[in-house]
C-alpha cells in the first residue's frame, strides 16, 4: 500500500483564531497610542497654562514698581494692584485683568500661548484675585489660567471668550470646583511689596 505524503498548510480555524489574536493587539496598540497622544496633549496645555501664569505673576510684580506709598495702590500709577481690596483682611474676587490697550498685553492666550484680543484665538484665560498678606504693605497675589477640556464642547459656548457667562469669574470657579469640570486650570501665587524710593 503506498502512502501519500500530507500536505502541509494551515486549518480555517487556525487561521481564525490568528486573525482574531492580531486584530485584538491592533486594537491594543491603537489604544495606546490614542492615549498617549491625548496625554501628550494635556501634559502641553499644562505646561502651557503654567507659563501664562508665570507670566502675569512678572506683570504683577512689575506694577509693584509703581507703588511705592504704604497703603492702597491707587491708579494711576498702578494698573493691576488697584484692583486690591480695601479690606485689610481676606481675598479679593477673581478678575479678568484689563491690560492698558496700548500694552500689547492680554488676559487671554492663543493655543501656543501668546498674548491675543481676537476672540477666534482664545484659548487660554488669565483671572487674577489680589488680598492683603500684612496690611498696606504686602499683597498676596494668585493667578489662575483656565482653559476648556477637549472633550467638553458644551462649555465652550458658556465659557466662550474668556467670559465667565452670567455668573462672571465666580462661576468658572463654581464649574472648576464641580464634580465634573468642563475646564482645566492651574494656579500660582506670589508674595508682592511695595517699592521703597531711594533716601
Amino acid at each position: 500500500m503506498t502512502r501519500h505524503p500530507r500536505r502541509a498548510g494551515y486549518t480555517l480555524i487556525e487561521v481564525m483564531m490568528s486573525v482574531a489574536i492580531m486584530t485584538v493587539g491592533a486594537v491594543g496598540i491603537m489604544a495606546l497610542a490614542q492615549s498617549t497622544t491625548r496625554g501628550n496633549v494635556t501634559a502641553r496645555e499644562i505646561t502651557t497654562a503654567t507659563q501664562i501664569s508665570r507670566t502675569w505673576l512678572e506683570r504683577l510684580r512689575r506694577d509693584a514698581v509703581n507703588w511705592t506709598q504704604p497703603g492702597q495702590p491707587l491708579t494711576p500709577p498702578t494698573v493691576y494692584l488697584s484692583n486690591t481690596p480695601v479690606a485689610a483682611t481676606g481675598m479679593g474676587n477673581w478678575f479678568a485683568p484689563v491690560p492698558p490697550p496700548a500694552s500689547g498685553e492680554s488676559s487671554a492666550f492663543g493655543y501656543l500661548g501668546a498674548d491675543t484680543t481676537a476672540a477666534a484665538n482664545m484659548y487660554f484665560c488669565t483671572n487674577v484675585r489680589l488680598g492683603w498678606s500684612i496690611n498696606q504693605q504686602a499683597i498676596r497675589a494668585d493667578v489662575r489660567t483656565w482653559w476648556h477640556r477637549t472633550d467638553a464642547n458644551a462649555a465652550r459656548n458658556l465659557f466662550a471668550n474668556c467670559n465667565g457667562g452670567p455668573g462672571g469669574e465666580g462661576a468658572i470657579s463654581a464649574e472648576l470646583t464641580s464634580p465634573a469640570p468642563r475646564l482645566r486650570a492651574v494656579y500660582a501665587s506670589t508674595l508682592i511689596r511695595r517699592s521703597r524710593l531711594p533716601q
